[in-house]
């Protein structure tokens, strides 16, 4: 019997239109529940960006910054280089470990960025990490499910 991981992913999105300009800012209230019955998730990383950034892709090769999240749980080089690339970034957020069967709400203003990603090392893993890479953020206000 395959066993299966489920991350949940909650996002109420306030879109507020600022001043008369054409620029829609968003903010985001996020709740990720560790839904595991025995894996803990080290600090998130959660972050806003436009479309030419990427937390990680399926399939390539992992770069030294994800591969330092998945291998020791350390975000700051993907909250550095999200960073300085202009994204908007949430470290941390729970505080330390996210326990199974728990969830942590926050919220992440997105600024003019359209799209989402988050991830977390797993524990006990050597190399394992939950994400969701480059989700679009609705336009729309709503409760969505990723």
């Amino acid at each position: 019997m395959k066993k299966r991981t489920q991350l949940g992913l909650v996002m109420t999105s306030v879109a507020m239109a600022l001043g008369s300009a054409s620029v829609n800012a968003a903010e985001l209230e996020i709740t990720v529940t560790n839904a595991t019955k025995g894996i803990y998730f080290t600090p998130l990383i959660v972050a806003a960006h436009g479309s030419d950034l990427q937390m990680f892709r399926m399939g390539q090769a992992a770069t030294p910054e994800l591969e330092a999240m998945a291998e020791g749980g350390d975000i700051s080089g993907l909250a550095s280089v999200i960073g300085n690339a202009g994204g908007a970034v949430v470290e941390n957020p729970v505080g330390g470990i996210l326990n199974p069967g728990v969830a942590t709400t926050f919220t992440l203003d997105s600024g003019d960025h359209g799209y989402l990603s988050l991830s977390a090392m797993l524990l006990p893993t050597n190399d394992g990490f939950v994400g969701l890479d480059s989700w679009k953020i609705p336009t729309e206000a709503g409760t969505y499910r990723a």
